[in-house]
């Protein structure tokens, strides 16, 4: 979806915006709200409200003035948060996690999103930028976003699924392209082992946050709720199960990982005990060699072929020759 020209409401306070939904243009710019006007309309279209939560001015609204069960604004407030779904009252409490999409932003980040839906407000809040967020906003300036709380919220979910599906993909075929290397040669290097560990590390980092969030838009799909339509369910249905493969992709993805860790690790060390193998029939042949020149090396009287001008040409012939016969032996034991 094509970026739209958006300046946030008051951004030093942490309001990004605010608009009835299905959204105006007019509240984009001559009719923007500010806090005095974000209290839960009595009827009509749903109020959406997106803050900054890391702005003092918007979690002290959303926690002391926005009317919100105390609990809940702690929990959505939360440093530590995992994704779930809980209804409070007549509202709900939602917490779902999406690939990180900003510059810079590591390749296993999922950061979070908060949601809070109620009849007639919907308020969702960030710390970092969600792509997400701004396709719903750019629909909202048009007019065109979701028009209920259970519509809007199967909208985020299914931004969320969609935009998981290529990260999980990349990392299965980058576990694909070591795979192949490997049948293409022999040998394995330091590179491939960390790229392996990456891979895993990885997989390991978004399974942790995509199970949970399996089971919450599960139960979100299941739990009959005032705010989620038949369709808005079934929509969240589809979501978890995309999140469900998604999940089992990546477990997929971390023992395909393991095994080929182990692959490689087993590679390198039968390379390393080839070269000590080597190493020792090396040493076992030159043994009796050394030990002839050794022997034929000490300062005394009665050396045989001292005084032979053909003695030094003799030994050499002599130690070659015990050379091959251990040689020939060896390899009738089988041991070359």
């Amino acid at each position: 979806m094509p970026e739209t020209t958006f300046t946030p409401f008051d951004a030093e306070a942490g309001l990004i915006l605010a608009t009835r939904l299905p959204g105006d243009a007019t509240d984009f710019t001559s009719n923007r709200r500010s806090w005095p006007d974000l209290a839960a309309p009595a009827d009509g279209p749903p109020l959406w409200v997106h803050l900054d939560r890391t702005k003092d001015r918007a979690k002290r609204w959303f926690h002391d003035e926005s009317g919100l069960d105390h609990l809940a604004a702690d929990a959505l407030l939360d440093e530590q948060t995992r994704p779930g779904a809980q209804a409070i009252d007549s509202g709900l409490m939602v917490i779902l996690r999406g690939v990180n999409l900003n510059p810079g932003a590591e390749p296993d980040e999922l950061i979070t999103i908060r949601l809070w839906l109620e009849p007639t407000r919907i308020i969702t809040l960030r710390q970092f930028r969600f792509q997400t967020i701004a396709d719903l906003r750019a629909l909202a300036q048009e007019g065109k976003a979701p028009r209920t709380p259970g519509a809007f919220l199967a909208a985020v979910a299914d931004s969320l699924t969609d935009r998981l599906g290529p990260v999980v993909e990349n990392l299965a075929e980058l576990l694909d392209d070591i795979e192949e290397s490997m049948l293409e040669r022999e040998g394995d290097d330091a590179g491939t082992r960390a790229r392996l560990a990456s891979i895993r590390r990885q997989a390991i980092a978004l399974r942790r946050f995509l199970v949970p969030q399996r089971d919450a838009l599960h139960s979100l799909a299941n739990t009959p709720s005032a705010l989620l339509t038949a369709r808005d369910q079934s929509m969240l249905r589809i979501s978890a199960e995309q999140t469900a493969r998604a999940a089992e992709a990546l477990e997929e993805v971390r023992d395909r990982a393991a095994v080929t860790s182990d692959e490689v690790r087993a590679r390198h060390e039968a390379r390393i005990g080839k070269t000590l193998y080597l190493l020792t029939v090396v040493a076992t042949i030159m043994l009796p060699l050394g030990f002839v020149t050794g022997l034929l090396g000490i300062n005394v009287g009665g050396l045989p072929l001292a005084e032979s001008p053909w003695g030094f040409v003799i030994v050499c012939a002599a130690l070659v020759a015990l050379g091959v016969v251990e040689i020939v032996l060896f390899r009738r034991m089988r041991w070359l």
